[in-house]
């Protein structure tokens, strides 16, 4: 696969990037779940993996400008967010 481009790479099963944990203020929390998040072209996903009883949600930002949410999640565990039309561009993962 060394020979592929990014954009082969992300259609033969998506990427992952540790998801940056940020306090409803928006400044980065030195205490944040430990999780991650990764995209193919119609969804994307987040897993957290630290226990406890923090809110979060998925949110997917899609081409031609559309988005989608996945529902409110509590603790470890894995949420996905799908793009109902268009291709997924870029994951966030939202503490609520």
């Amino acid at each position: 696969m060394a020979g592929l481009g990014i954009g082969a790479a992300l259609a033969l099963g998506g990427v992952s990037a540790p998801a940056q944990a940020t306090t409803h203020d928006g400044a980065p929390s030195a205490l944040a779940p430990s999780c991650t998040k990764g995209k193919n072209l119609t969804n994307g996903w987040g897993k957290c993996t630290t226990p406890g009883t923090y809110k979060w949600r998925v949110r997917v930002y899609c081409t031609l400008a559309g988005s989608g949410t996945s529902s409110v999640v509590t603790g470890a565990t894995r949420v996905n967010a799908y793009c109902s039309w268009g291709n997924v561009e870029s994951v966030s993962i939202e503490f609520v």
